[in-house]
């Protein structure tokens, strides 16, 4: 099954909406093309090339003076299921909770129109085996067992409500990952873009491999306060809780977010910008929101100082009257969310940033990143894969089991460089952010892990 055009998914989407008699109806038809081949050391282990449809159905009913609101979900173009989806979607409208207020859906707005990468879509199998067993052959060369994931995907998303909003887009993410472990060390490294001919492959081997050789037989290292050079997949670990935790307008207005107060503060070093930009190269998305609003490039940070947070319609007045474009599907019990975080490059390659610290960490990669405290952003998570003393501005002995537990607002306060470099990497929850090396003035290491 191709993905749907632009005129497939706004005709079955506006059939449904006049099919439907609620007060208020809107209609979400999103198509996808996932392939994926996962491998370990004896080869591909499980691959999957799925394709489907997903149409989700809104409605607002009025009922006792006020309005109830439900969604329902149908994987199926069968119009006789589609149209059960419809009236389960108005059984449980009819059965929530009216709240006071709700603000109208949106009416006609125009948005660019994105495109998925024509190659991302079309990689087959046959290519991801390839590189699979490229991925095979260098591990065993090197003398290291591999395991890792090759994933493309593609999709089509349209949004149309009665009151006259249609928009369009497309949508494609590509990725390479590789684990590299011996008996007493393991490397990682990914690579991923919406294009999958841009992905380097060869050198995401290369890069787990090398770690992995390097790292071999970690000493111990004793809990306390290091100067810290983090690789970008160890920042974007802890930079993805300023998106979870506090660049919502809904968080800060419920006064859990480490911004309530803070606005317009300089709560980052003056080496620190950040932004969400749907649009950058480096880190694209969808270009409307599960509302149906375009999304802004926002400015979160500029030169340290924070500039505010990203909202949807029901959060517009923390925003100058007006959305940003960043609301989920709603109905939702969570408030907008920034998707596309880049964090601003600095002058400094990563061999620079190490070379300024005189004794401290380097670490890949930082792993179970949690929230303990959200107003001043206490976070904990453990090292993971390779780690390294520095030394007189060189990486030194490898290091393993050290468990960090910091707030990352004071973190931010004392960074003292970023890197040149953005790269593109996610974490153990979801999201991906573009971020480049950090360096750290100190993060706070609370106990090992060795032996736990």
């Amino acid at each position: 099954m191709p993905l749907f055009s632009r005129d497939e998914s706004f005709a079955l989407a506006r059939e449904l909406v006049a099919k439907s008699p609620a007060a208020e109806t809107e209609v979400t038809v999103e198509s996808t093309v996932d392939r994926f081949v996962r491998y370990a050391g004896v080869g591909p282990t499980q691959s999957a090339d799925r394709e489907r449809v997903d149409v989700a159905i809104r409605v607002r009913v009025e009922k006792n003076g006020g309005v109830g609101e439900a969604r329902a979900e149908a994987a199926t173009l069968e119009r006789s299921a589609l149209e059960r989806t419809l009236g389960h979607a108005l059984e449980l409208a009819e059965a929530a909770v009216a709240p006071l207020q709700l603000i109208p859906l949106g009416g006609p707005v125009e948005v660019e129109e994105s495109c998925a990468a024509p190659a991302s879509l079309a990689h087959p199998f046959e290519a991801k085996a390839d590189a699979v067993a490229r991925a095979l052959a260098r591990s065993r060369e090197a003398g290291f067992a591999p395991a890792g994931l090759f994933e493309t995907w593609s999709a089509t998303r349209a949004l149309v409500n009665s009151r006259g909003r249609e928009v369009f887009g497309a949508n494609s993410r590509a990725s390479f990952s590789i684990v590299a472990s011996g008996p007493t060390s393991s490397g990682f490294a990914d690579t991923i873009d919406a294009d999958v001919a841009n992905l380097d492959v060869a050198g995401a081997i290369e890069r787990a491999l090398e770690d992995a050789a390097r790292s071999r037989d970690p000493s111990p290292i004793e809990p306390g306060e290091y100067e810290v050079v983090l690789g970008p997949h160890a920042a974007s670990a802890l930079l993805l809780f300023l998106a979870y935790e506090g660049l919502s307008a809904r968080a800060l207005e419920e006064r859990t977010s480490f911004l309530a107060g803070r606005v317009g503060e300089p709560l980052a070093a003056d080496a620190f910008d950040l932004v969400d930009d749907a649009r950058h190269p480096k880190n694209p998305g969808w270009l409307f929101d599960g509302e149906g609003t375009a999304r802004e490039r926002r400015i979160l940070f500029e030169r340290g100082r924070a500039l505010g947070v990203v909202s949807d319609r029901a959060h517009a007045h923390l925003t100058d009257g007006r959305s940003t474009g960043h609301a989920l599907p709603q109905p939702s019990n969570s408030g907008p969310l920034p998707q596309n975080l880049v964090v601003g490059a600095g002058v400094s390659s990563l061999e620079e940033l190490i070379a300024r610290v005189e004794r401290g960490l380097f670490i890949t990669q930082l792993h179970y990143v949690n929230s303990i405290e959200p107003r001043e952003l206490v976070l904990t998570g453990v090292i993971r894969h390779g780690a390294w003393r520095i030394e007189q501005g060189r990486l030194a002995a490898p290091v393993s089991g050290l468990r960090f537990t910091d707030s990352l607002v004071r973190v931010l306060k004392d960074l003292r460089g970023v890197g040149s470099e953005l790269v593109r990497c996610g974490a153990l929850f979801d999201g991906e952010v573009a971020t480049p090396a950090l360096h750290l003035g100190s993060l706070r290491f609370t106990s090992s892990t060795r032996g736990a």
